[in-house]
C-alpha cells in the first residue's frame, strides 16, 4: 500500500492524469476485499490490483472512459455475471476517482480586474500566475500569497513558456494593442480556455484586425470574447466572478448563454 501511495504522490506531483480504483465494499467470495486500489493511466497502464482477471479488465476500461468524461463513479460487478465468469462468484464495488494535473489560469494584465480575478479563482482551484510589464502594478497587497507574479513583456512571457490542455488564459492588460498581441500570440496554443475582456465593439475591432493579418476565422471560434458569463457585471469584482463562473461552466462542459460571442 506504501508503494502505492509513493506512486501517486509521484503522479500528482508531475501533473500526471490518472485514474484511483478502491474496492470499496465486496460480498461473498472475491479476489480483493474492501481497501484495495489500482491506478490506471491514460494509456491503459496499471499499478496496483483490484483482483487480476476479469473484474481487472472491465476496471481499467472503465477507468479511462471516467478518465474521458471527467466524473468519479461507483460500479457494482457480479463476478459470475462478467463476460468471462470469475468462478468466485461474489461481487464487488468498485469506485472510480479521477485525478487532473492541477488547473494553470494565466492572467495577462494584473490592474483591477486580474487582481479581482486572481482572487476568485485561487479559491475556485485554480493555480494562478499574473503577467504585467509595469513591475509597480504587481504591488504583492493587492494579490494572494499564492499566486506567481511576473513583470515581464506580454510577448517574451509567451515565447519562453509552453502551453497545454492544463492551462486557463485571460486576458485583461491595460490597452487594446496588447490584448490583441497577446491573443495572436496565444492562438497556436491548444489550452483549456481562453478569455479576452472587452466591450462588443472593442472585440470586434481585434477580430476585424486578426482577420486582416491573416488569422482565419476558425482560429477565433474557440476564444470567450466578451469574456465571463452575462449576469450584469460592472466593478472589477463582479466580473472576476463571471469570468470565473464561465471558465467552472467550461471545465464541467456545461452549455451557456451569453449575450454576445463576438470571436
Amino acid at each position: 500500500m506504501i508503494e502505492l501511495i509513493d506512486k501517486i504522490s509521484a503522479l500528482i506531483k508531475n501533473n500526471r492524469t490518472f485514474c484511483l480504483v478502491t474496492v470499496v465494499e465486496t460480498r461473498g467470495t472475491t479476489p480483493r476485499k474492501a481497501g484495495a486500489k489500482a491506478i490506471v493511466l491514460e494509456d491503459g497502464t496499471a499499478f496496483g490490483t483490484i483482483g487480476g482477471g476479469s473484474i481487472e479488465s472491465y476496471a481499467i476500461n472503465h477507468a479511462l472512459e471516467v478518465l474521458k468524461n471527467k466524473k468519479p463513479d461507483l460500479n457494482v460487478y457480479e463476478l459470475d455475471q462478467l463476460e468471462d465468469q470469475m468462478s468466485c462468484g461474489g461481487a464487488m464495488t468498485l469506485f472510480y476517482e479521477p485525478f487532473y494535473p492541477q488547473r494553470h489560469l494565466t492572467i495577462f494584465g494584473g490592474g483591477h480586474v486580474g487582481r479581482a480575478l486572481s482572487h476568485a479563482a485561487r479559491v475556485a482551484g485554480w493555480k494562478v500566475t499574473v503577467v504585467d510589464h509595469r513591475p509597480e502594478v504587481l504591488n504583492r497587497e493587492f494579490f494572494p500569497d499564492e499566486v506567481e507574479l511576473i513583470s515581464q513583456a506580454y510577448s517574451s512571457y509567451i515565447e519562453s513558456n509552453s502551453f497545454d490542455e492544463t492551462d486557463w488564459i485571460v486576458i485583461v492588460t491595460p490597452q487594446h494593442q496588447y490584448d490583441e498581441d497577446v491573443l495572436r500570440n496565444m492562438l497556436p496554443h491548444r489550452v483549456a480556455y481562453m478569455g479576452m475582456m472587452g466591450s462588443i465593439t472593442k472585440v470586434s475591432e481585434i477580430r476585424t484586425s486578426l482577420l486582416n493579418k491573416g488569422i482565419k476565422a476558425h482560429e477565433l471560434t474557440h476564444v470567450h470574447a466578451p469574456i465571463g458569463l452575462n449576469i450584469g457585471t460592472e466593478t472589477p469584482g463582479e466580473i472576476a466572478i463571471s469570468i470565473v463562473a464561465e471558465m467552472q461552466a467550461v471545465l464541467h462542459r456545461l452549455d451557456t448563454i451569453k449575450s454576445c460571442k463576438i470571436m
